[in-house]
């Protein structure tokens, strides 16, 4: 590297095929096991692969620091790669996860130097899957802190051991979150000490990591790959229609996947050799598809459109009623509020949702909709099957007596006996800055889910669920404003959903006929 530090990579090649077109992939998780085996499998489709372990990992030297060294180290590491007397003509990069960040890392700094990009769970900037939506997601930090620093203090020798995810159940609660880090680990960990200790998503701490004008600005062909129930969802979608404003050759399939689930890595994989191979064989990719392809959920059906959203939805208006009803009527002027009362102490629990362990336990969702500190709201039934189909949003009149709380909603299928399903959700973090109050303290907010294509059957419902936390998925609110790092007291907020005349709230839907 451009200080000396040297990292290490493994290249896989073919003998009979010496000047293949390489596939480049930088993984933090080393360079045999699940990635070995993709490698194998990419050489044995006719492709060299140059797999590289990023600084500070399984062998490479350097010190890690996650995210922020990969945009000088890929740089660096294609423009040796170019120069060697083996590669090919073309050079594609390769990744799922951190390894697809890692590839818009490279990117940013040269971007003439790959041919194609294979993306797959993954997006441009992590900060905003770290800092989502203004909070913290702290169980997922925390769960791929231990996985990395087992991984970073790995000595050549030693048996390599998965950690088990169940031992950090007990310490989520822990406070000050900035100390997590010894309560779960036993020891400080530096990047975890950074993110605590930078929650401001305008922090200019940040910009080191994000590549988020790469996307519309890359000219070669992507193809991405994302799971409905994927952690970097919305981000990715952030990415892709950044892609398609700038009119930029990208292709999108979405599945009903979660993060790090076998079937999408096996999707991205198969979709990235589809593009890989026809721009090798110089023929044309995807000639026989269109830009997004995704799975209606709910049934066994893939959809393609041309664009996202998909163009023939139609944008559908539920509104929140007195009584925990949705209707497509708007609210009269006697609707009034429904209240809770939020309690950090006791905070609103994460029972579904995307989460980075593609194993994660579910719990029932009645365990949410059943507390005292959630609304559920509930449309008729439908006449027939009906299908939702683009970007799911939800905007609401709000009031709380801090100015520091969150808002959190979830999208549910409500069946015929009342069980509600968990389908998509969304987060905001309020602050003071964030969706100010007008004179009667109302904040007018926008909460952004999760984009989904799912199938509502006949006699079902939609149900809509507000609350204010779904922790520890999202680190608590303690609704005193302090820092994430450092904050300790707690302070109990008394909510108030708007559903009148003139404080309307309602669930934004794209229902698509697709018969």
């Amino acid at each position: 590297m451009r200080d000396g530090v040297l990292l290490v990579a493994d290249r896989l090649y073919c003998p009979d095929k010496p000047r293949a077109p390489v596939v480049f992939m930088r993984s933090p998780y080393g360079r045999s096991a699940l990635f070995g085996i993709i490698a194998g499998l990419l050489v044995e489709r006719g492709f060299q692969v140059l797999l590289q372990s990023v600084r500070g990992t399984m062998d490479s030297g350097g010190e890690f620091d996650p995210m922020r060294q990969e945009r000088a180290d890929g740089a660096d590491t294609i423009r040796w790669l170019r120069e060697q007397p083996w590669c090919g003509a073309q050079v594609f990069g390769f990744g799922f996860s951190y390894l697809g960040n890692a590839q818009w890392a490279l990117a940013a700094e040269e971007p003439e130097g790959v041919d194609a990009f294979g993306l797959a769970m993954t997006l441009s900037n992590f900060r905003d899957e770290t800092l989502s939506f203004g909070g913290f997601t702290q169980a997922g930090a925390l769960g791929w802190t231990q996985l990395m620093q087992g991984l970073v203090d790995w000595q050549p020798g030693q048996k390599m051991q998965r950690p088990d995810p169940r031992q950090l159940e007990g310490v989520h609660d822990h406070l000050p979150v900035g100390t997590l880090d010894e309560a779960a680990l036993g020891r400080v960990v530096t990047w975890w000490r950074d993110w605590t200790g930078h929650d401001d998503p305008a922090d200019p701490w940040w910009d080191a990591i994000d590549h988020s004008a790469v996307p519309a600005s890359l000219k070669q062909p992507i193809v991405m790959v994302g799971g409905w129930q994927d952690i970097f969802l919305p981000f990715q979608m952030e990415d892709f229609r950044a892609r398609q404003a700038a009119g930029q050759p990208t292709w999108l399939t979405i599945g009903p996947w979660a993060h790090a689930s076998p079937a999408g890595m096996i999707a991205g994989l198969r979709e990235s050799l589809a593009l890989f191979r026809a721009l090798r064989d110089h023929a044309r990719p995807f000639a026989q598809r269109n830009r997004v392809r995704v799975q209606l959920q709910g049934t066994r059906r893939w959809l393609e459109f041309p664009a996202w959203p998909p163009p023939a939805a139609r944008d559908t208006a539920l509104y929140l009623q007195a009584g925990g009803r949705l209707s497509p009527a708007r609210p009269d002027a006697d609707g009034g509020h429904t209240a809770y009362t939020y309690d950090p102490a006791d905070p609103t629990p994460a029972v579904h949702g995307p989460a980075i362990n593609a194993g994660a336990k579910k719990r029932p969702l009645r365990q949410l909709v059943e507390r005292d500190d959630t609304l559920l709201f509930t449309a008729e039934p439908f006449l027939r099957d009906t299908d939702v189909v683009g970007d799911v949003a939800v905007e609401l009149a709000v009031s709380s007596d801090t100015p520091d709380t969150d808002v959190f909603v979830a999208l549910c299928d409500v069946d015929g006996r009342g069980r509600a399903a968990h389908v998509c959700d969304g987060y905001l973090r309020l602050r003071p800055g964030v969706a100010e109050p007008d004179a009667q303290g109302i904040r007018r907010v926008t909460v952004n889910c999760w984009p989904t294509a799912y199938r509502f059957r006949r006699g079902h419902s939609v149900g809509l669920v507000v609350a204010s936390g779904a922790h520890p998925r999202y680190a608590r609110n303690l609704g005193t404003g302090e820092p994430l790092a450092t904050a300790v007291a707690m302070q109990p907020a008394r909510q108030q959903v708007w559903h009148r005349e003139d404080r309307v709230s309602s669930l934004r839907l794209a229902v698509l006929e697709v018969g």
